[in-house]
Parts: structure tokens; C-alpha cells; sequence
């Protein structure tokens, strides 16, 4: 079995330098790559060496088989003041039995959301009609004079529009996964997904939409060398997830990997504390903005706290690269419930380069659990 995961990894850096990543699609599926859960949120989304609840399926099917009951979580956030809708719901169900902690064996599902609803969507350019949808007076928007763009019959852009006819419409990006996860003996976890892909965005013919299909593989391993301490490796789009839309463009998702590690450390009777740290490896040049550099090879840094009393409330605290988070959780019972919100560009709110960065409002997320 850990034959099998290395020459999987061995596959993935393959890919990674095969000639069709040249003609790759840069931030194709991007929607895949908004972290989920509140939970993870709140620790900084360094979760992939944790990935101990229903969340697991998208930060590391592996972790899985850790989970010593049945468990369904959905959660919601809203991002850039509310325009932005993220939902997901997962599954998850043990297949070894508790007599062995839940180990042996797994499956679960995810279902994930990114939707923009009721978005005014305007005729194209080519279809205004002068007079009737814009005042065709150029650029100052005065038929009086003779700028650029007076009276030409084509709408240019500062062109004042009169009362167009618009409908709404939503644009969804929605992701399922299907996943499989196994332990090998009592330090070794291995898992992998199945995700099909299907995005969708308004056309300027009412009722229309732009679609696309896909499927690609994730897979991820675990490693715990004791029990205060886990190793993570996941490796998303493995085999180059394939985009086709109906009007005939192809995309395709390069390989990402995650690599992490997590540590359990108990200071007092009924206190808990866990420490992650996790690296997001990406292939496609992303240097603008990332921690590290390694020409077009780039890592994002996440690192997070979380703290549990009696395994009931919880506090969390974390950085996910320039943004801060926090979070909190409740359990009772079978019932559990987690807040997070983060804080974007906290650490560089000031920076040239990003002038508007006090735009970007800050993230709330909730989730809730229910576990048997």
C-alpha cells in the first residue's frame, strides 16, 4: 500500500512536467481551491493533517478512517459582503466497526457550492441600440460635440445607458466528490476521490447559460509516527482534471499538492491544544502573492490553533498566508456547532500593490454537525 501512494506521488510530479501543462488553463476550477468548513477556516485551513470530520473528503480523504462515527456537516458562508454564496455538505461513514476506533475503512461524500444569484446580466455591446438602450454622445456623453465615438451608432464605454431591459440570473460552480479511504496498520491512512464538476454561467440570451463538465482524482495519505503527531501528503487533480464547455473552450486543472503536519499537545486534565501547519504547492507561476518562490513553483503557508475543554467548546486562531482568522465551536452531544470568519489581506492591508483591499470584507462561515 505505501508502494502504491509513492508511485502515485511519483505519477502527480510527472504530470507536473508533462508538455500539455504548457497549454494548462491558469485559475481554471479556481472554485475547488475555496477552502471550506468553519472549522478549518478558523485554524488558518492548515487542515490537512487533521481532517478528522466530515470536511475530510475535500482537505484529505484520508482522514476518514479516523472518524470513529458516522457524521453529516453542511455548512455556508458568505464572502465580498454577502455577494458571494459558498455551501457544502458532507458525509461521512466508517466501515471498520468501533471495536478498532473506527479504523479499517471508509466512504464519505461532499457536495460544494459557489454561487453568485440574481445578477443583472446586460445585452452585449453589438446588440444596443442607439437612441433606445444608450445616448450614443462618445465618451463626454454629449451628442453636441464631436469626440470619438458621437453619433457612430455603437455603444463605447462611458456611454450613458438608458432603461435597459435586464433579467437576472445565477452563476454556479458546484463539485462532488466521492470518496474511499483505508488504514495499513496502525500509522498509515490512504484515501482518494472521485470529483465531477459542473459550472455554469449566465449567457446574455435570457435563459441561457454557458456549461461546462468534468472529472478528475484526488488522493492523500496520512502518517502518524505517534499519537500526538500526523504527516499529511494530498495531491488534488492528479490526473489533470478536464473542463469542456458547450461552446467548444477546453480547460484543464493542473496538479496541486498539500503537504502538512499536525501536533497534539495536552497542557492540562480535559484541555487539549492542536498546532497545524500545512503548504500549498501550486505549479502554475502564482509568484505575485505567495510566501515562497521557487520560480513558477509557489507555496501558500497556513498555520492554525485549536483549543478544546472538555471536548465540548473549542477556540481557534490562524493565518492562511495574508489573512487572519478566528473561530469558536460547541459540541453536545451528537450536536455540534463551529463559527469562523476570516479576515482578508490583514497583514498587508496597506500594500501598494493591493489598493483596495479594505473591499474585501470579511468572511463569515458557520457550520453544524450531527454525528451517530
Amino acid at each position: 500500500m505505501v508502494r502504491g501512494f509513492v508511485r502515485l506521488l511519483l505519477l502527480a510530479a510527472a504530470l507536473l512536467f508533462l508538455p500539455e501543462h504548457a497549454h494548462a488553463t491558469k485559475y481554471a476550477g479556481e472554485f475547488m481551491k475555496v477552502h471550506i468548513g468553519a472549522r478549518a477556516i478558523g485554524m488558518g485551513s492548515a487542515f490537512s493533517a487533521v481532517a478528522d470530520d466530515a470536511t475530510a473528503p475535500y482537505w484529505n480523504p484520508a482522514g476518514m478512517v479516523y472518524l470513529p462515527y458516522k457524521e453529516v456537516l453542511p455548512m455556508h458562508s458568505e464572502r465580498f459582503g454577502e455577494l458571494v454564496n459558498h455551501d457544502y455538505i458532507g458525509a461521512v461513514f466508517p466501515i471498520g466497526g468501533k471495536k478498532n476506533g473506527g479504523g479499517g475503512q471508509a466512504v464519505g461524500l461532499g457536495l460544494i457550492r459557489l454561487g453568485v444569484d440574481d445578477i443583472p446580466v446586460t445585452p452585449r455591446p453589438g446588440d444596443l441600440r442607439a437612441g433606445t438602450d444608450f445616448i450614443d454622445g462618445g465618451a463626454d456623453g454629449d451628442i453636441s460635440t464631436n469626440d470619438p465615438g458621437n453619433l457612430d451608432g455603437q455603444w463605447q464605454p462611458g456611454e450613458r445607458l438608458l432603461g435597459l431591459d435586464l433579467y437576472r440570473a445565477s452563476s454556479n460552480d458546484l463539485s462532488l466528490l466521492l470518496s474511499y479511504a483505508r488504514q495499513k496498520g496502525p500509522h498509515w491512512a490512504f484515501g482518494g476521490n472521485v470529483k465531477f464538476v459542473r459550472q455554469s454561467l449566465p449567457d446574455t440570451i435570457p435563459g441561457e447559460h454557458v456549461t461546462s463538465f468534468g472529472a478528475g482524482i484526488d488522493v492523500g495519505a496520512l502518517y502518524m509516527p505517534m499519537d500526538a503527531a500526523t504527516i499529511s501528503v494530498v495531491v488534488h487533480d492528479l490526473t489533470t482534471t478536464y473542463l469542456s464547455w458547450n461552446n467548444g473552450t477546453r480547460e484543464y486543472v493542473i496538479p496541486t499538492i498539500d503537504t502538512g503536519v499536525a501536533f497534539n499537545f495536552y497542557p492540562a486534565e480535559r484541555m487539549s491544544l492542536t498546532w497545524a501547519l500545512d503548504l500549498g504547492w501550486n505549479f502554475e507561476d502564482r509568484g505575485y502573492d505567495a510566501e515562497i518562490r521557487l520560480g513558477a513553483v509557489t507555496a501558500d503557508l497556513r498555520t492554525g490553533l485549536e483549543y478544546w475543554y472538555r471536548n465540548t467548546a473549542a477556540l481557534r486562531a490562524g493565518v492562511n498566508g495574508h489573512d487572519l482568522a478566528f473561530g469558536a465551536g460547541l459540541r453536545y452531544k451528537h450536536f455540534g456547532v463551529d463559527y469562523a470568519a476570516s479576515l482578508s489581506r490583514f497583514f498587508t492591508n496597506d500594500a501598494p500593490d493591493f489598493p483596495d483591499d479594505q473591499n474585501l470584507d470579511t468572511t463569515h462561515l458557520i457550520s453544524g454537525s450531527y454525528s451517530w
